[in-house]
């Protein structure tokens, strides 16, 4: 067979599967993200000359497209295996829309109710069932990521 020419079986063993997937939601998110930034992020100028309050999410978004953009380049001719069972995609589907509503439900109920709901939620979600890690530890994280990002970061958050 000649270099470069693919076998009809090796074609259909080929499957975009879980990485792949992954890969290019992370791409197009962070391509959203970077086009959205400036309308999101409101500028706090406090009249340094240093980076600005988008500097660092403009950092991070471009960092993550580049990485998902170099994954999905250099794993393009990879065979994945096929994706899971429904029963996994529908709980997957189930917690994106979860965070989704959590996210835009965010300025109405707050950010500390919204991230301890979503742990919450998806913590049982995954089949945790102790009353520690189900529900003691996302309230403590929420608590912890809301206070450290008013008092440490000096962060508006609803």
């Amino acid at each position: 067979m000649k270099p470069g020419i693919e076998s009809s079986q090796e074609n259909a063993d080929r499957h975009v599967g879980l990485q792949t997937l992954i890969t290019s939601g992370l791409l197009l998110v962070a391509l959203v993200g970077l086009f959205t930034l400036s309308s999101q992020v409101t500028v706090f100028d406090f009249g340094d000359s240093g980076p600005d309050s988008r500097f660092f999410p403009r950092l991070v978004l471009s960092l993550l497209a580049l990485m998902a953009g170099l994954r999905l380049w250099r794993h393009r001719h990879a065979v994945e295996t096929a994706l899971g069972s429904t029963r996994d995609w529908s709980r997957t589907l189930f917690a994106v829309v979860l965070i989704g509503v959590a996210i835009a439900a965010m300025n109405l109920v707050g950010f500390l109710a919204s991230a301890a709901v979503v742990g919450i939620l998806i913590s049982w979600l995954l089949g945790e069932r102790r009353l520690l890690l189900s529900v003691v530890l996302p309230l403590v994280v929420a608590a912890l990521v809301t206070l450290s990002a008013r008092q440490l970061l000096n962060l508006p958050l609803p």
